[in-house]
């Protein structure tokens, strides 16, 4: 695996000077008048559809599935402490020492503990890999190898392929600042990943809920309703209930 600079590592990515951490979510509007995920920008303007946040995650039966030994179930109540952050393109992402991911082979990083942690790793992650700020040699392996086969996994990575790898503007990405778990089980995990928009005024956060399965030993993301993530976003004006991440 690949590790982050030394000045990078314990330290959130949005404490560092100059420093814009990307996470991509596009829409593209088809004549039909479906919305279909297409890149990985969610702008100020950007509609997002009122999408409930889930209640607070509950205990899960313990996992004995795993050979990694005994597994935490309960998602905790504080960020992780072993995080620290590297780049994919332009976005930094967390890589955690004991919820992963343990390899790196190009694009595609796997390998998360069978734990809420691990469900959160790995949702930050895919989530990051599968957009354009990635590029292709990441988004195409990553919902090909980690993403649910599904119908909209399909028209997610159509969509990618159609709309080619246009640049993404630093000043319209948005940067992850927290998350919420919303239901965790050892077969399935929803998590709330908080963004916050870029703005100049009133601080506006972006919340995507997204849905990871344990299949074959490992977390998969399920690609989210029509291939659109702004399915799955709702905006707020608060972190009310939200885990800051790097928050000590």
């Amino acid at each position: 695996m690949s590790h982050p600079a030394q000045d990078f590592a314990g330290r959130p990515p949005w404490t560092r000077p100059g420093f814009v951490v990307a996470v991509a979510l596009l829409a593209l509007v088809l004549v039909a008048g479906l919305v279909v995920g297409l890149a990985v920008v969610l702008r100020p303007d950007d509609p997002a559809p009122p999408v409930g946040v889930g209640p607070t995650a509950t205990a899960a039966t313990p996992d004995n599935t795993s050979t990694d030994g005994p597994q935490q179930t309960t998602p905790p109540t504080a960020a992780p402490d072993d995080v620290t952050w590297e780049l994919v393109g332009q976005t930094a992402v967390p890589v955690s020492a004991s919820a992963g991911p343990r390899t790196s082979d190009g694009g595609v990083a796997s390998g998360y503990a069978h734990t809420p942690v691990g469900a959160l790793v790995a949702a930050a992650q895919l989530v990051v890999r599968s957009g354009f700020s990635a590029g292709r040699a990441s988004w195409e392996p990553t919902i090909q190898q980690q993403f649910e086969p599904s119908p909209d996994r399909d028209r997610l990575l159509a969509t990618l392929r159609e709309a080619g790898d246009p640049p993404a503007q630093p000043g319209e990405l948005s940067q992850i600042v927290g998350y919420q778990y919303q239901s965790y089980s050892p077969d399935t995990a929803v998590i709330g990943l908080v963004l916050r928009a870029p703005s100049a005024g009133t601080p506006r956060y972006h919340v995507l809920s997204l849905t990871l399965r344990w299949r074959e030993g490992d977390w998969r993301m399920v690609a989210p309703p029509g291939g659109a993530w702004t399915a799955i976003n709702r905006e707020t004006s608060d972190l009310v209930g939200v885990v800051e991440w790097g928050a000590r």
